[in-house]
């Protein structure tokens, strides 16, 4: 999780979690004293830049309670921010291990799995073939036949003796897997692949190893006599040290192909991730980074779409305020021109006051007057709407409040005062049983401006409206009212309709307008607060 300090919000997993400005305040305090345990004195004070009071304890746990809702995956668990009990809160540093290492992990033994399982497989077919057709005992004995043929022939040729180490030995250097055991004369000459050697023996005949049965023992005729020879057949060792080694490389060979596709399948994310960004960083914000994965690879494309659409945001938001406030200069500029003209005119004829009558003069500057509260008025206008938009989003303090109290507040005032002026209202009934968030003081800011146009613009002998209802998750508030003829004389910049609408579009609602047939209509559509449910069995509109 992460903070987008520009946005003044939350980022999980490549979502974004909308925070209140107080919500956002205490989760930005605790990422500055991350993993420390803070008792509930440090986080208000900290938080809100007040003294602490016994009753700040319940304030503090009820946004807590509020953010886990938002960030955690079990708020009754929780497991980024939490609770030490006898100390304090704290939230957590992260993960011990990451979702990439629990991958390369799990990979790591998948493969180490897979590669054993090769290897014993081909381990355990390679022996059963050796076992079943070179082991078998006809293969043996066919073996044994030539082997001792071709030691016979070898001792007829060289003419060896019985005794003769260094010529039985030649013979087997050429023949490592074979051992021979010549008993004559008391003495045993052993030979093997490492050379021949003689021992002294008076027990006759001796077979040292092996099957040690007259079976595999062959007469020879050596130069000094005609004598037994046993003769050992290893060859079948190699055949198994070759099947070992073979089951050993196959499944060394497959560990590395996995992990090679495993790390190309990273490093291809990886590649596709820095092209993306690349594109996003030469200005195309039209380029949606999807995560492909669910590890720190994916959090961080979820964090570059985020911060691209928070970009492409801004830039919307700042191409609509700059022609929002290019329409209002414009609109400005022209409702100043007229009064600052009629003014300069009539002081041009009060400069030549010489030729008016005292009647006249009064006249005349009563007028200059009345031009000059038009523009008195017009700058607070203006000064009220740069004072709430002067920064680049209006500050907010959302909260969750009874929809049915609330209004029934805010109207009330308002009503009480149009009818102590002389209006007619008709208001219906206000729904009951559900809860907004919404900026108190934004809200009044609104009302304030809609009735302040009523004031202005209605005509004083029809009646103003008043409705609201409920359609899905909305809040609908509805004011109606008939323009007066004497309407179109009063001059408007509608600075008070724009800051209507920009203020509730920063409560996440909207502000709809429209006039026909000599009726003004302003409705509000405000979201209802989700987290709050209606109790059961309540319907609503």
């Amino acid at each position: 999780m992460q903070l987008d300090e520009d946005r003044r919000c939350a980022v999980k997993n490549g979502q974004v979690v909308e925070l209140t400005s107080k919500e956002y305040e205490i989760l930005q305090y605790f990422f500055h004293h991350r993993g420390k345990v803070l008792d509930v004195r440090s986080v208000y004070e900290g938080a809100w830049g007040e003294k602490y009071m016994p009753t700040s304890t319940n304030t503090v746990m009820v946004h807590i309670l509020n953010l886990r809702k938002k960030l955690e995956e079990d708020p009754a668990n929780p497991k980024l921010i939490r609770t030490i009990w006898g100390r304090g809160i704290n939230l957590a540093r992260g993960k011990p291990c990451s979702r990439l290492s629990i991958k390369l992990l799990a990979m790591l033994l998948l493969a180490a799995m897979a590669a054993a399982a090769l290897g014993l497989t081909l381990q355990v077919l390679g022996d059963y073939l050796v076992e079943t057709v070179y082991g078998s005992e006809k293969r043996q004995v066919q073996r044994l036949q030539e082997t001792i043929d071709s030691f016979r022939t070898y001792v007829r040729e060289e003419e060896v003796a019985s005794t003769n180490v260094e010529k039985i030995g030649g013979w087997n250097r050429e023949h490592p897997f074979i051992q021979l055991t010549v008993s004559a004369n008391g003495a045993i000459l052993n030979s093997s692949q490492w050379g021949a050697e003689l021992v002294d023996s008076d027990s006759g005949l001796i077979f040292r190893a092996g099957n040690t049965t007259e079976d595999n023992a062959y007469p020879v005729n050596f130069t000094d006599g005609s004598y037994l020879v046993q003769v050992q057949d290893f060859s079948q060792n190699r055949l198994y040290n070759l099947v070992n080694w073979s089951s050993l490389i196959a499944g060394a060979l497959v560990f590395l192909l996995l992990m090679l596709l495993y790390n190309s399948r990273v490093t291809s994310t990886i590649s596709r991730l820095a092209r993306q960004v690349r594109q996003v960083s030469k200005g195309d914000l039209t380029l949606e980074i999807r995560p492909s994965s669910r590890d720190e690879i994916g959090d961080l494309a979820g964090d570059v779409d985020a911060m691209r659409l928070s970009i492409l945001d801004k830039l919307q938001r700042e191409e609509t305020a700059w022609r929002a406030n290019a329409e209002l200069i414009t609109a400005i500029s022209h409702d100043v021109r007229t009064p600052l003209t009629t003014l300069i005119g009539y002081l041009d004829i009060l400069g030549e006051s010489e030729h008016l009558t005292p009647t006249q003069q009064q006249e005349y500057l009563g007028v200059c007057r009345q031009k000059a509260e038009k523009l008195r008025e017009l700058t607070n206008e203006l000064f009220s709407y740069f004072l709430v938009f002067g920064r680049p989003e209006p500050e907010l303090h959302l909260e969750s409040l009874d929809a049915e109290t609330l209004l029934e507040q805010m109207l009330g005032e308002q009503t009480a005062d149009l009818i102590g002026r002389g209006y007619q209202v008709q208001a219906q009934e206000l729904p009951a049983g559900r809860s907004i968030r919404v900026d108190v003081q934004h809200l009044r800011r609104i009302f304030d401006n809609l009735f302040s146009n009523i004031l202005k613009y209605a005509d004083r002998g029809r009646p103003v409206t008043i409705s609201v209802f409920w359609q899905g998750d909305e809040l609908h508030v509805s004011i109606c009212n008939y323009v007066s003829a004497a309407a179109d004389r009063v001059e408007s910049t509608k600075i008070g309709l724009r800051t209507c609408e920009k203020l509730l579009t920063s409560m996440g609602g909207r502000f709809l307008r429209r006039q026909d047939a000599g009726r003004f209509t302003a409705e509000l559509v405000l979201p209802a607060d989700v987290s709050v449910l209606p109790a059961e069995g309540e319907a609503h509109g």
